[in-house]
């Protein structure tokens, strides 16, 4: 199981989640799921705060629900 503290890989959040490749960045484009965030030059990661923000009630979550 993944730990959900500070920031997850692409790998982690599709092991969480349960998405495939394609259907998580289908949703990301659609605002429908948490955006991933430059952690360095060629680096990004997930907040996993907005990660379980969304699996509490993935529907109802929208990017502009994230401060």
């Amino acid at each position: 199981m993944v730990a959900l503290e500070g920031y997850l890989r692409e790998e982690q959040v599709l092991e969480v989640t349960t998405l495939s490749h394609a259907t998580l960045w289908r949703e990301i484009k659609a605002g429908r799921f948490p955006r991933q965030v430059r952690l360095s030059p060629g680096r990004v990661g997930w907040r996993a705060s907005d990660l379980r923000q969304w699996l509490t009630d993935p529907a109802a979550w929208s990017v502009g629900e994230v401060a």
